[in-house]
């Protein structure tokens, strides 16, 4: 049986888990569109038609579309759109999770093992805010998706 003050952290461990599920999955689309739209760029800028095209243009003009494509050949490589959108989807995962276990936690709080319980959840939730370190904390993004939970889960806000 879990007393007031560890209902409350079950309460605010689900929802933050939840809010975290949505902003790394946000995120990870985030990486997914820069990369699809600077490949697209990059494919346009290396083609035959586009050396074609410029081949009228001056010099001075094909030496910055070259340039422009060297750069964004590199942006690709240092970047890694792809390997952190794949890092942000497995932290979706786990946040989300996470989020499910506290639900059912809160729908047992009765129970003689909740204390237990919920001392494993917070070990699980330390271990993955660690792997979640090497993202951006972008409070827009983040308070947008906890609007959306607390509205969700009609938290009522101060006044």
């Amino acid at each position: 049986m879990l007393t007031p003050h560890q209902q409350r952290l079950v309460w605010e461990g689900w929802l933050g888990a939840e809010i975290r599920a949505y902003y790394f999955a946000d995120l990870c689309g985030t990486y997914q569109r820069q990369q699809t739209i600077v490949t697209w760029l990059l494919l346009t800028c290396a083609s035959g038609a586009a050396a074609t095209l410029t081949a009228q243009l001056p010099t001075w003009l094909r030496s910055v579309l070259t340039l422009a494509t060297a750069g964004l050949s590199l942006w690709l490589v240092v970047a890694q759109n792809q390997k952190h959108a794949a890092d942000c989807a497995d932290l979706h995962y786990r946040w989300y999770v996470l989020a499910t276990r506290y639900e059912d936690l809160w729908d047992r709080m009765d129970d003689p093992d909740a204390a237990s319980t919920l001392g494993r959840l917070k070990e699980i939730a330390a271990e993955i805010s660690k792997a979640s370190t090497a993202f951006p904390n972008d409070a827009a993004r983040m308070g947008k998706w906890q609007d959306l939970v607390e509205a969700h889960h009609h938290v009522a806000l101060p006044a």
